[in-house]
């Protein structure tokens, strides 16, 4: 007799828990890999095991969550051999020892998803698709495919099935209940690294803030090593500590005709300096300053020395900074002064939803899961950007130094290095 083949399903969110389930239950013979397995998966397949644990043959994962692995363990409670489980530990590598991690935690895993079972009229079936032992998968709230074959066990199909089935059982380890912790370490390993490979989104330089000055001076003396520098800033941006900010000075001969032309131009500088934040005054408190020079114009500065004693007289809008100058700027640098995204949120189509069959439900809430997944589920059908919930006056006092807004004092939230030739 040949093996027919049925294809599951015409629609990718369809419930086969309850296919399987009846499957296991006429089984004399059953052998299970997946992937992945959680505890509502485990649970949703648990009632035909209970009545006939002695049918399990080989049980196979390639990873579990800690509570999936304790339903292993209610698995052997219920009379399941306990030789007969298994957990796949992928393969990997080692780092090396100066690495952050010593071994790769995202890693070839077993990806198998195989339900084979042997009925007592001689014939097999076997579900073969992408159906991992978890509640989304079994319960149609995933987009799931699979083809169901029946026909005789001694078919050179079902042959080569039962031969995968042993080559992965060969590359297993044998499941025991003291390495749970162990076990669903190593899951979190692979999850965390999983993470780290999709962040792989092109970089948009270090996330470093920066203030860049860009002046003017035609004075042939410049600041020296532990001058201190004098300029102000909103202090709707927080005080420059919080900020930690680095200082940038650029100063030119003529200053050039926008702030965007000057970024353009900033290998051109008669000269640069690295500064770093040696005091500050808010609400004007800084009535007498110890300082070698200043800059009193965020639109047309110009680089001036400090008379003695140096007496400012900022608005109260602004903060008051003193800098020390270190050295010149190392590198070439390209800064952005774009917000970084607030991130996207799921647009919802309320009209199509997913959820688990009435009689999984009750199963479902029973298990307190995180999130709850016996509740309904809707169709994402795009992202839209994310509202910021910051402060709205930082983000105008970003704005107002800005390049685009005219100013030469500058709040640039990233850079990355500027290639040069």
């Amino acid at each position: 007799m040949a093996i027919t083949a049925t294809v599951l399903f015409n629609t990718p969110q369809r419930e086969v828990a309850s296919t399987i389930r009846n499957k296991l239950a006429s089984a004399i013979s059953i052998q299970i890999v997946v992937g992945f397995a959680t505890v509502e998966g485990v649970a949703a397949l648990e009632q035909p095991i209970s009545n006939n644990p002695g049918a399990i043959q080989t049980l196979i994962v390639g990873a579990g969550t800690y509570r999936a692995y304790e339903a292993f363990d209610r698995l052997i409670a219920l009379g399941v051999v306990p030789d007969r489980l298994f957990v796949h530990l992928g393969h990997t590598r080692t780092t090396g020892a100066a690495a952050k991690h010593r071994f790769y935690r995202y890693h070839p895993m077993l990806h198998s998803k195989i339900y084979y079972l042997e009925h007592s009229d001689g014939g097999a079936s076997v579900l073969v698709g992408s159906h991992n032992a978890t509640g989304f998968a079994l319960m149609g709230l995933n987009g799931e495919a699979a083809v169901l074959l029946e026909g005789p066990k001694e078919s050179i199909e079902f042959q080569k099935i039962r031969d995968h089935i042993n080559a992965a059982k060969s590359q297993s380890v044998v499941y025991s209940p003291a390495m749970k912790d162990a076990l669903s370490w190593w899951t979190h390993q692979f999850m965390e690294g999983l993470a780290d490979k999709t962040n792989d989104a092109p970089r948009e330089g270090e996330a470093k803030r920066t203030i860049v000055i860009i002046c003017e001076s035609k004075s042939p003396k410049l600041p020296e090593r532990n001058d201190i520098l004098y300029f102000e800033l909103r202090s709707t941006l927080g005080t420059i500590q919080s900020l930690r900010a680095e200082i940038h000075v650029y100063v030119f001969d003529t200053l050039p005709p926008s702030p965007v032309a000057a970024l353009q131009m900033l290998g051109q500088a008669r000269a640069s300096f690295w500064c770093r934040t040696q005091g500050l005054e808010m609400e004007r408190g800084g009535r007498e300053l110890l300082a070698q020079w200043y800059i009193d114009d965020d639109r047309s500065p110009i680089l001036k020395e400090a008379s003695k004693p140096f007496r400012p007289q900022p608005s109260s809008d602004m903060q008051q900074v003193r800098v020390k100058v270190y050295n010149d700027v190392r590198g070439a640098f390209e800064y952005l002064f774009d917000a970084p995204s607030a991130g996207w949120l799921p647009k919802l189509d309320e009209r199509e939803e997913a959820q688990a069959p009435a009689d999984y439900r009750e199963q479902l809430s029973s298990l307190d899961l995180v999130p709850p997944e016996h509740l309904p589920w809707f169709l994402v059908r795009g992202l839209v950007p994310a509202e910021r919930e910051e402060n709205n006056s930082y983000y105008q006092a970003l704005a107002e130094m800005s390049p685009t807004a005219g100013s030469f004092v500058l709040m640039s939230l990233r850079r990355r290095e500027r290639e040069t030739h």
